[in-house]
């Protein structure tokens, strides 16, 4: 048995001088003091199969941790049951439940099923013995007073700011996320008071431990079920939290946890595991239970200049520290809808360079028809010439250059752009590469014009971060700039289920610290953050990065208080900048579902895919 084993065995034998010297008969006629088990409703899923342990009909080893061996005393002796045999049962050293029978199996353990006491009658050593099987109970209880199954279901990340709790001690509330935990013990059982005493951890899906609660202030109460014979306390509503902003508030430092997705909360007496119940998303939502989601990223710090300093952290270690601890902060945040990005520890951080002028925009920003005229282009000392007819749209005259282009044993790469708001048409985009994929710098012929054509606007992107990256407005957001187009059509992989985040020093003009694409946008650039250093830097504040994300997680190009009530509380607000408990930090459960809606596995195109959870490998006591 695992020494984790959570019950303890109090064996009460009565050692008499009489014994050594009288026959068995003698013995017998002596009364033997009970033999006292303590055991823990086994209700939680440390296995992970979404049911609870003392249900299953075969049990797997993660669940062994929660079993008492039996007694070697009691290993074959004769056995009656007297009572209470439905709250315990015995299962083989293979994890085979079995029956309650005449004899106690050679090997095997006992069983904790449901709150009360198993009393049986042994004859050890020719003495009939009785034992007293305790069955202790944890149970948690949400806001509304309805019990949360442990092993089918799962606490929640808090998506609410810190409250006081008022009323009496089962007082309905109305934080979501916060359970109350309670206890159920058969009354006059052999423990002293400390046995009421009950420790919380929380812990990481790898076992690693977060944050614990010593000792959980508990207060007698109604028992959570109609238990005989019990004796029950309740704790105050526990609230589940990412992080210490959260967790220290004054009005909720007693009762506050952090947790993280995919890990666990687990409830100890005397050091050792009771109960746990897994740590996933919101339970239930418009959009149903969510459990666990993940999404993909690319995260990708631009160099100020070719070969230069990185655009955050001074060093391409600090710039790679400082992504992943952004990327780590985005991904505790939207745990709150059952959301992650995986381990920070494992996010690829790239440095690269700003890219050559590779990309060549036809109708950039209005997207007028041609009238007729020649454009003329040089890259990789090779010219292409290509001739404009009236009326030809740029998605035509496109294809003109993309072929010219392949004429000189070059690729092209063609890449439509969303109309923007004044625009008659949409632009489109030609990027230049050799056959290796490697970009081409693409110039204009010397002493020519890049485009005779009177209305049809040609021209050829490139990026300079010196002076910051020209962002986009709300004119062109749909699109973005060609700056912007020209680094990111560099940068993608092609995969419209994978995020780019991207780095950059500073935005041209001040007043931006992030910028996303979107795929409602039907632009060729979509599901791409922009971050600069100053976003980095406002962290705590403005959560900037999380934010974008949730544009492209959503869909959504706009702030829920750009038509309606402003709530600087959600994480979604367009201005709001606080780095206490009460900024922006919040997900709506309306926000949750469009998620998984707009990005979720049955989404048009899916972002996040499921998780599933694994068991946890519990720290040892």
């Amino acid at each position: 048995m695992d020494s984790m084993g959570l019950a303890r065995i109090t064996i009460a034998w009565a050692l008499f001088g009489t014994l050594a010297g009288s026959d068995l008969p003698a013995r017998a006629a002596q009364p033997s003091p009970p033999l006292r088990i303590e055991l823990w409703a086994d209700r939680d899923d440390d296995d992970a199969d979404g049911h609870p342990d003392g249900e299953q009909a075969l049990l797997a080893p993660p669940t062994y941790i929660d079993l008492v061996p039996i007694v070697r005393r009691l290993a074959g002796a004769a056995m009656e049951v007297l009572s209470g045999a439905e709250h315990a049962r015995l299962v083989s050293s293979l994890g085979k439940p079995l029956p309650w029978g005449r004899m106690f199996p050679g090997s095997g353990w006992f069983q904790g099923l449901s709150p009360g006491r198993v009393e049986l009658a042994a004859q050890v050593d020719g003495i009939r013995t009785r034992v007293v099987i305790d069955v202790r109970g944890l149970d948690v209880r949400d806001g509304e007073g309805r019990l949360v199954d442990m092993g089918r279901s799962h606490a929640s990340l808090e998506r609410t700011p810190p409250s006081r709790i008022e009323g009496e001690v089962l007082a309905p509330y109305e934080d979501f996320d916060a359970l109350r935990v309670l206890l159920s013990i058969p009354e006059n059982g052999s423990g002293p008071p400390s046995d009421h005493e009950i420790s919380v951890e929380s812990v990481n899906a790898s076992g690693a431990r977060l944050d614990t609660i010593a000792s959980l202030a508990l207060s007698p109460a109604p028992c959570a079920a109609p238990y005989e014979a019990m004796g029950c306390w309740s704790s105050a509503p526990l609230r589940f939290v990412i992080d210490d902003v959260d967790r220290n508030h004054p009005l909720v430092v007693e009762r506050s946890l952090k947790a993280a997705l995919g890990g666990a909360i687990v409830l100890r007496h005397a050091g050792r595991k009771a109960q746990m119940i897994r740590v996933l998303g919101p339970r239930s939502s418009p959009a149903g239970p969510i459990a666990r989601l993940r999404g993909t990223i690319r995260p990708l710090v631009v160099r100020i200049t070719q070969g230069g300093a990185p655009s955050v952290g001074g060093t391409g270690s600090g710039a790679v520290e400082a992504l992943r601890s952004e990327l780590a902060v985005a991904s505790a945040v939207w745990g709150q809808c059952g959301i992650t990005f995986g381990d920070p520890r494992s996010f690829d951080v790239k440095l690269v360079d700003p890219p050559p002028s590779h990309l060549v925009a036809i109708g950039d920003d209005l997207g007028i028809p041609a009238r007729g005229g020649e454009i003329r282009l040089r890259a990789d000392g090779k010219s292409i010439l290509v001739t404009t007819l009236a009326g030809e749209t740029a998605d035509r005259v496109a294809v003109h250059v993309a072929r010219a282009v392949e004429r000189v044993g070059l690729v092209a790469i063609v890449s439509a752009n969303a109309r923007i708001g004044p625009g008659l048409g949409p632009s489109v985009d030609v990027s230049l590469r050799r056959r290796d994929g490697t970009l081409v710098a693409v110039d204009s012929e010397r002493g020519q014009r890049l485009s005779t054509d009177p209305t049809l606007s040609v021209r050829i992107g490139s990026v300079d971060l010196s002076d910051g990256l020209e962002h986009f407005s709300d004119l062109d957001a749909m699109a973005g700039t060609l700056e912007e187009r020209t680094l990111v059509k560099a940068l993608d992989d092609g995969d419209p289920a994978t995020i780019e985040v991207i780095v950059v020093p500073l935005f041209a003009g001040g007043g931006r610290i992030g910028e996303s694409f979107i795929a409602s946008d039907l632009s060729s650039v979509r599901n791409v953050v922009l971050l600069d250093r100053a976003g980095i830097r406002a962290r705590r504040s403005s959560l900037t990065l999380a934010h974008e994300l949730g544009h492209v997680l959503m869909d959504m190009p706009g702030h829920p208080d750009d038509y309606g009530v402003d709530t600087p509380t959600l994480l979604m607000d367009s201005d709001a900048a606080d780095a206490s408990p009460y900024g922006p930090r919040r997900i709506s459960l309306e926000e949750c579902a469009r998620v998984v809606r707009q990005a979720g596995p049955k989404a048009r195109l899916p972002m996040l895919v499921e998780w599933p959870i694994g068991p946890i490998p519990y720290e040892a006591r």
